[in-house]
């Protein structure tokens, strides 16, 4: 894929992304409750909104793993978010995903805050967003498929390097510009 098809998918993808992701600012209300992958482990995570800004170094990763379209009939397991409208904007297909964090963010039940967490999604590199290529797209999606669930950051990290046998990427990271404070809890806490 040469340098200018590159730069429109992912021009075109943000622009779609643009739509998809939070909304920034402070947050006073109740976090939410969700399950996430670190290192293998699921977890339960809350979380609190917080603004958009942040030294790197204060920073931990924080993954969206979108699954491909059609994942069902891949037989895939379903993502944890099977669908979370984080957006509030009706369901698309960004909302089937798994959470995964690069760390553990306390010790569990404790409660105790992290670091700012950064929130990157990752997608499958679908050309249909830059006028389409059914041919690549299935081959996108069988390839991304067989990388779930990634429950790890090497998992993520694998993913992201993963190419089609003629260099295309098979997913692509977008940074969201959101950030929250996150705490692993207990199971008790996630029902209520």
């Amino acid at each position: 894929m040469n340098k200018r098809r590159k730069k429109l998918l992912l021009c075109s993808v943000l622009f779609v992304i643009v739509g998809l992701i939070f909304v920034s600012g402070a947050s006073a209300g109740k976090p939410g409750y969700e399950p996430a992958y670190v290192n293998g482990q699921t977890v339960i995570i809350n979380a609190i909104d917080v603004p958009n800004h942040a030294p790197l170094q204060a920073q931990a990763d924080f993954y969206e793993v979108v699954y491909p379209i059609g994942w069902q009939a891949l037989g895939l397991d379903p993502p944890q978010c099977n669908p979370c409208d984080h957006e509030g904007n009706g369901v698309d297909f960004t909302d089937f995903h798994d959470h995964i964090l690069d760390s553990m963010p306390s010790e569990p039940g404790h409660g105790e805050f992290s670091p700012l967490w950064h929130v990157f999604l990752v997608v499958p590199a679908y050309s249909f967003l830059t006028g389409g290529n059914p041919a690549n797209d299935a081959a996108v999606t069988t390839a991304y498929a067989s990388h779930l669930p990634t429950t790890s950051e090497a998992a993520v990290d694998d993913l992201l390097d993963s190419t089609l046998p003629g260099g295309a990427p098979v997913a692509i990271e977008i940074d969201t510009d959101f950030y929250f404070l996150c705490a692993v809890v207990n199971q008790h806490a996630w029902k209520h």
